[in-house]
């Protein structure tokens, strides 16, 4: 009786010292914004652009701190030429502000529906976008 006590007592407190507080939370993941996106559309207000879209691609990675909003990107346009930086997401205000290698910065909204991704951003009152999907 006295070993079944002792073992009843060791799970139970093992039990209560398993907590949900050591599970580290992750923002980025959390988002669906990690992976690779293709582009699918673009056009300025209401308007489809009606150039031939192909192969520009935007992958967005984790970086070595997993518990903030922060990760590495890459951007590779139709044309071959690939951008790298670093990306930081406002999920509360669903804004990314994005910054290249050389500092260059840049802010664009977004919103994310299953795997279509939309990005935009406003200059001179028309509304800039652009619409991936998820590879």
């Amino acid at each position: 009786m006295k070993k079944i006590n002792l073992y009843v007592l060791i799970l139970v407190s093992i039990l209560i010292s398993c907590s949900d507080d050591d599970v580290t939370i992750n923002p980025l993941s959390n988002s669906g914004l990690l992976g690779e996106w293709e582009i699918s559309s673009r056009g300025i207000n209401n308007v489809s652009s009606l150039e031939a879209l192909c192969c520009e691609t935007i992958m967005f990675m984790e970086d070595s701190n997993i518990n903030d909003t922060k990760g590495n990107y890459t951007f590779d346009d139709s044309n071959g030429i690939i951008t790298n930086g670093v990306f930081t997401i406002d999920v509360n205000n669903n804004i990314l502000l994005y910054t290249t290698e050389n500092n260059n910065s840049y802010t664009q909204e977004y919103s994310l529906n299953s795997d279509v991704l939309e990005v935009w951003y406003f200059e001179e009152g028309d509304r800039y976008w652009t619409q991936y999907f998820k590879l």
